[in-house]
């Protein structure tokens, strides 16, 4: 039987209902538990170490998470700066939801991540319960504001038709 490196392995897409959550922490136990935590419950799970690979993974377009899940300290980049990173890419990777956890977490931590741009905070260790709830909300608020995105989308288009033509289409 062959043996196959890391990096040999293709990428594998996930189904089309499912959403992908993009895990970044440079401590492999960490990653471990909450991917096995997210693919248990439905997720696929991509993992970096730190904030340079995910960049590199979110601007050359890789992956295109539904939500980001990053630790704070870690070398190389941290998650704060990754945040804001984020938020300054394409519009469609820029509104990603972000979750930031530390286990070293103290007020002024927390205010940086929320003024970079993070969703949630939490202090590791946390009651993946928790996670989950939090998750849930996030997920449900994007799906909600693409709807909505989605129908301002049309009404836009159908003024446009009725401007531009003097027509006026009836629903």
């Amino acid at each position: 039987m062959p043996t196959h490196t890391h990096h040999s392995i293709p990428l594998v897409l996930p189904p089309a209902n499912c959403f992908t959550v993009l895990v970044i922490d440079d401590m492999l136990p960490n990653r471990m538990l909450l991917g096995k935590f997210l693919k248990n419950a439905g997720y696929a799970v991509f993992e970096a170490t730190n904030g340079i690979e995910a960049l590199d993974l979110l601007r050359d377009k890789v992956i295109r998470p539904d939500l980001v899940i990053t630790d704070v300290e870690m070398p190389v980049m941290d998650g704060i700066t990754l945040i804001e990173q984020i938020r300054y890419l394409d519009s469609s990777i820029a509104t990603v939801p972000i979750i930031t956890a530390s286990g070293n977490a103290d007020e002024q931590m927390r205010r940086e991540a929320l003024q970079a741009g993070t969703d949630v905070f939490l202090t590791k260790p946390f009651d993946l319960r928790v996670l989950q709830k939090e998750i849930a909300g996030l997920l449900k608020a994007r799906r909600r504001a693409a709807r909505q995105l989605s129908c301002d989308s049309s009404l836009e288009t159908q003024n446009r038709v009725e401007t531009d033509t003097g027509l006026r289409v009836e629903k």
